[in-house]
């Protein structure tokens, strides 16, 4: 099997007017949350959403398909994700070869998909994912320019999605912790392909602390052991 075939297969492309549209909702009815953990959210500039993001009990009543259709006639451009596509384009082929080495952790019960689709998008975080399908929503801007470079968000995202169940669900990690053991990996596992990679403020430490790469194929043990000693601390 050559280097095409072994590893997934990744996709990128704008999100449609649908898909746009239903995640600008998704990212609406969590502003609580991005809010109380220091995230900064973009939204649309038009008077509806703003009025909306100032008053988040309006989603209650929302005439959704009022506000579709004004997200699709008034705000939605396909030509806005041109330069942000060219961006990521430019440094796929590092997140292929690091593709190549997070195959080896599915011993360990990491979740790898056979496709990732990487969707841009105008609104939400930095990035996000679906640990279920393997989907990742990634912030551009009409210059092309994300926050992070793109192969650090891909990267991060993958691991994000594939420790979501053997690891995160299952010790409980609270956000924090998630974020600081994915930091981790790519700090300290991936230093040398990710490099200039920058850690978040909003991290555990300890977590950080754990990972190298001479052991990252004993993760969950380690992530265990780690919460059982947590645990005993709090009694």
């Amino acid at each position: 099997m050559n280097k095409s075939q072994s590893i997934s297969k990744i996709i990128v492309r704008p999100q449609t007017a649908e898909e746009e549209f239903r995640y600008l909702m998704r990212v609406l009815g969590k502003m609580d949350f991005y809010n109380k953990n220091g995230y900064a959210i973009p939204i649309p500039d038009h008077p509806f959403f703003i009025n909306i993001s100032n008053n988040l009990d309006l989603l209650k009543s929302l005439n959704i398909e009022k506000a579709k259709n004004i997200f699709k006639t008034e705000i939605y451009d396909l030509t806005f994700f041109e330069n942000g596509l060219k961006t990521v384009n430019q440094d796929i082929n590092l997140v292929r070869d690091a593709m190549e080495e997070i195959k080896k952790w599915t011993i360990w019960g990491f979740k790898l998909f056979s496709k990732y689709e990487i969707r841009l998008t105008s609104y939400g975080p930095g990035g996000s994912y679906n640990w279920e399908k393997g989907n990742i929503i990634m912030k551009t801007k009409l210059n092309g320019i994300f926050g992070l470079p793109p192969v650090h968000t891909i990267v991060h995202e993958i691991i994000h999605i594939g420790i979501e169940e053997s690891v995160v669900k299952k010790f409980e990690l609270s956000h924090v912790e998630k974020e600081g053991l994915v930091d981790a990996i790519c700090v300290n596992y991936f230093k040398d392909m990710l490099t200039n990679y920058k850690i978040q403020d909003r991290r555990d430490k300890k977590v950080f602390n754990l990972i190298s790469q001479s052991n990252i194929n004993k993760l969950p043990q380690i992530v265990s052991e780690y919460k059982m000693k947590q645990q005993l601390h709090k009694t």
